[in-house]
């Protein structure tokens, strides 16, 4: 540690601690990895298994075997194990008979008998405990994901439940059971049509399964429709038999424990898991391109020319990996100085972006490039591009770039470790990729010690003649459109039910532990500027990079001009330098200036090194002030915009928000009122800097974090940034819109013939909701109805009847400081086209007579408190959180008022707030989804069916 900090000067010396992290092998030989942080009251904790996609090659068994495992084990889930097995065994036998035969008649004998063996056993099964074990003990944000290498199980948790949370994550590890799989294979498919809807999905599986052919990266992760036909359990618990194993995994904790404390603990429990050696696979080497290989890809966006150029990159552990990922930086780097950024910024193509991914055997390096709309060929941006490529070959580059890429990436590196959750990816990236927490620490070393001659040599490595090429034309793939099943829902009957190891589980001691909420005098220092200038700072304790934010009070929500002026800002120079020189100072000093526009604020977002404070400030202070319009760069903002519009209406999310916006908002809807492309075709450089002069004006917070005491950022501060031009007072923020009240029930739908799958969002306008009550309320209703994995929602429609991959709902309260508004009770499932009906009736149902469960309750309230809790932001965060709270009313942490009131609270208050602001209200529907399998007239039954033009919803 002290060689890292000595190496990079980046770290503040007093709190190298929370970089820490001790690595011990369990006498299992299972790997933990141990971060002790007490910055914030959580602990972020994961189980990784080295065991992905590739392991099991277009079956996706390694992405089901993901799903399973929340479905419990011999003793979690269930209330009589013993009795379970017999009919799950035999479920295992019947999907083995299914694989064997592809006779239509035979499978679906086959498949209606695992139907009734499910809807049997399910008598036994306790969905969902798993979830709600985690959630009674602490946890929040319980999650999980597959990729090529690695499975990766997590979730966040408060420290007192330590014992609780090692228990549960081992014995979850010791014998998984496999119920409910019909219908959680159901949901995967779901799952399959949601990334096939994706605009950009299928041809990225096209696109890596030639790039990666013959390895096995190139199948997608979640496995092909026909193996996801034909599913096989014994494969499958193969599969855990063979990796889930205590050499092929770790376990990850970052957070606040002490680190003597807990190891007792983690060798009691996890040191249960079952001892092995994973199977060692030989790593399928990739053959070099021949030349120039060529490749078409259908892509369904009109008028955009699109090109890739595909060479072989280095996996994950490679001696190259570091230099190389300067080589791309020399093209593409955070302050738009690479020689392939300096094309885009003297626009002569329109875009191109360098690409340098590592997985654990093999790299994607690649280029992709956009031709200018008009007037430009494949061919003419493909040659630009190997121009500037071949200047890095070349090392025509200056020393003064290359040590400014070697600091960036430092500043990488070193952002990464500042808190507890970013820290805790890297250490699960590392474990999973064969590395040491060492290994990252002394890749900065290997950073310091570069040398122009190091990047030369990658680039002409990898940047070879030898390569595949691209290119787009406007198309699209057939889809696997499936057939609903035909098999009846699997409704658990215990499904509030308690297992023998659940209550035993109460039994484990804890200790009485509040949680923390934020001070605002204490954790935060203020000061005013001017009247509407107010600076809150707090300091970084680990690293010495400082971020400076200044948040206007104005956003696109109040003026839509403001999306296409940050966009505008990133290509300009000033009065006295280009773009070019005003930009490679930033790059030097290690700083970087963004600009965002958000719904209700317009941030200039700045950072660097405090060392470097006061002159990257001055070079920020001149370009607010001095920011000169460029007429040509318009061009820039013309063509983003034509290829949004392009891209919007080929996706089934966009069009549902877009429909939902008009629905609630009307003609305020943000889509309504955004520029249209004629508009933005007539905008003028010099009125785009009129409007961010107007921005200036406006009331601004200033969020500073790092080292430097809060008189010396404000001193400085009022040296460069003008202070004095902030004299409007935001009196519209935050900004709000009236949602409209409907008097009956209507259904607006969107057709679009080309989606697997329909969106389906609900919404009922509410009633005012000023008192404390009912704002609190609200939150438990949120939780009940549609909050998480033991939602009603999510166990009624996904759980049970498969009938959805996503699904959500809940209460949307207006401003806190606005009174006499009412909140929006909204809900959103996306689901296979044919099963568009079926989900919207149970849907329905749910909200015109929502069930009463008092059983949860206790649950409802544990997982609000864990939100409260682990939601505690970071040093980062902390004065942006305040800022908010303050500018909506509050003054001190809701989240104390809010625990306090629901600790009272029962059924019977969720029951009221559903009965008064929810049941008697109309549900309005919006879909968007294939009209030619879905029956129109049915649909017809939740209300009139108002046939929604695109022209009506998008300007």
């Amino acid at each position: 540690m002290i060689l890292f900090a000595s190496c990079t000067n980046l770290l503040a010396a007093q709190n190298t601690k929370a970089l820490e992290v001790k690595e011990i092998k369990l006498e299992n030989g299972l790997t933990v990895w141990l971060n002790e942080d007490h910055s914030q009251p959580k602990i972020f904790g994961a189980v990784v298994v080295k065991a992905g996609a590739k392991d099991c090659p277009d079956t996706g068994i390694a992405h089901y075997f993901e799903h399973m495992m929340f479905k419990g084990t011999d003793k979690i889930g269930t209330i009589d194990y013993e009795a379970e097995k017999v009919l799950l065994d035999s479920i295992t036998v019947k999907y083995d008979e299914l694989a064997a035969t592809e006779d239509e008649a035979e499978r679906a004998r086959i498949q209606k008998e695992i139907n009734e063996l499910s809807i049997e056993s399910s008598d036994y099964v306790i969905p969902n405990e798993f979830n709600r074990l985690i959630s009674k003990y602490g946890g929040s944000g319980l999650n999980a994901a597959t990729s090529y290498d690695a499975t990766i199980y997590f979730n966040t948790f408060s420290p007192q439940y330590m014992a609780q949370w090692a228990e549960i994550n081992s014995e979850r590890l010791l014998n998984p059971v496999f119920r409910l799989f019909q219908s959680e294979l159901e949901t995967v498919y779901e799952e399959k049509n949601m990334y096939g809807d994706f605009i950009g999905g299928p041809v990225m599986d096209r696109l890596l399964a030639r790039y990666f052919a013959p390895h096995p990266y190139a199948y997608p992760i979640i496995g092909s429709t026909k193996n996801l036909k034909n599913p096989r359990l014994t494969e499958m618990r193969k599969f855990f038999e063979e990796y889930y194993v205590a050499s092929n995994m770790a376990l990850i904790l970052s957070g606040d424990f002490d680190t003597e404390a807990v190891l007792p603990i983690l060798e009691k429990t996890f040191s249960r898991i079952r001892p092995g050696e994973a199977p060692k696979k030989e790593v399928v080497p990739l053959p070099p391109f021949k030349g120039k290989e060529k490749m078409v890809v259908k892509f369904p966006v009109p008028l955009v020319k699109a090109m890739g150029l595909g060479f072989r990159g280095v996996p994950a552990n490679h001696e190259d990996q570091v230099a190389l990922a300067i080589a791309v930086n020399m093209l593409n780097n955070a302050n738009g100085t690479g020689f392939l950024d300096k094309l885009m910024v003297e626009r002569k193509i329109m875009g191109s972006m360098a690409m340098n991914e590592s997985m654990n055997e093999a790299g994607i390096l690649a280029v992709a490039i956009i031709p200018k709309l008009m007037f430009q060929t494949n061919r003419g941006a493909e040659k630009m591009v190997w121009k500037e490529i071949n200047r890095v070959k070349a090392g025509d580059f200056s020393d003064e770039l290359f040590n400014s890429l070697k600091q960036e990436q430092r500043w990488k590196y070193a952002s990464n470790l500042e808190n507890i959750d970013s820290r805790a990816r890297i250490m699960m990236s590392l474990f999973s990729q064969g590395k040491s927490w060492d290994d990252y620490l002394q890749e900065v070393s290997k950073i310091d010690s570069l040398t122009k001659e190091d990047v030369v040599r990658v680039a002409r490595k990898y940047f070879s003649d030898n390569y595949l090429c691209v290119t787009k034309k406007t198309g699209k793939y057939p889809k696997d459109n499936l057939q609903k099943p035909d098999f009846n829902p699997i409704v658990p009957k215990n499904s509030e039910a308690t297992s023998a190891y659940a209550r035993h589980l109460d039994s484990i001691p804890t200790a009485e532990l509040k949680p923390r909420f934020i001070d605002f005098k204490k954790d935060v220092q203020t000061m005013q500027l001017n009247p509407l200038a107010t600076l809150y700072t707090t300091a970084n304790p680990v690293t010495d990079i400082f971020t400076l934010y200044l948040s206007y009070q104005i956003g696109v929500l109040e003026q839509p001009e403001l999306s296409h002026l940050a966009n505008y800002l990133q290509f300009l120079g000033t009065d006295s330098q280009s773009f070019h020189d005003f930009r490679t100072q930033l790059q030097v000093l290690g700083s970087t200036i963004v600009f965002e526009a958000t719904d209700n604020h317009f941030y200039v977002r700045i950072t660097g090194f405090d060392n470097h404070f006061d002159e990257t400030l001055r070079l920020v202070g001149d370009f607010l002030r001095h920011a000169k319009a460029d007429e040509k760069q318009i061009r820039q903002v013309v063509n983003d915009a034509k290829v949004t519009e392009k891209a919007f209406f080929e996706s089934s999310d966009n069009i549902a928000n877009a429909l939902l916006e008009k629905v609630k908002y009307g003609d305020q809807s943000r889509y309504l009122k955004k520029l249209s492309l004629s508009e933005v075709k007539k905008l003028k450089g010099k009125d785009l800097i009129k409007l961010f002069e107007q921005v200036r004006r406006m009331e601004c917070d200033m969020h500073y974090c790092g080292t430097l005491p809060m008189e010396k950022v404000a001193e400085q501060i009022k040296a460069s940034i003008p202070v004095d031009e902030i004299t409007v007072a935001a009196e519209n923020a935050p900004y709000y819109r009236e949602a409209k009240k409907y008097d009956k029930p209507l259904v607006y739908f969107v057709d679009m013939p080309t989606a697997s799958q329909s969106i389906v969002y609900g919404y009922v306008k509410g009633e005012v909701t000023d008192d404390a009550w009912s704002r609190h309320a609200a939150r438990l209703f949120s939780v009940y109805f549609g909050g998480d994995m033991s939602s009603l929602m999510f166990q009624e429609i996904r759980e049970f009847r498969s009938l959805a991959y996503r699904v959500n709902g809940r209460y949307i309260l207006p401003p806190h400081k606005l009174e006499g508004k009412a909140g929006e009770f909204v809900t959103m499932l996306s689901t296979q086209s044919d099963k568009t009906l079926d989900a919207m009736e149970v849907l329905n149902n749910l909200i015109q007579d929502m069930p009463e469960k008092p059983e949860r309750i206790s649950n409802i309230r544990q997982s609000i408190v864990n939100q409260v809790n682990n939601d505690y932001p970071s040093f980062r965060d902390l004065s942006e959180k305040v800022a908010n709270y303050r500018r909506n009313g509050f003054e001190s942490d809701p989240g104390e008022d809010l625990l306090a009131d629901i600790s009272g609270m029962d059924m019977k208050d969720i029951v009221r707030f559903y009965r008064h602001i929810v049941r008697t209200k109309p549900v309005v529907y919006v879909v968007v989804g294939n009209s030619m399998r879905i029956d129109m007239k049915k649909l017809g039954a939740y209300g009139e069916v108002i046939r929604v033009k695109k022209k009506d919803i998008y300007k």
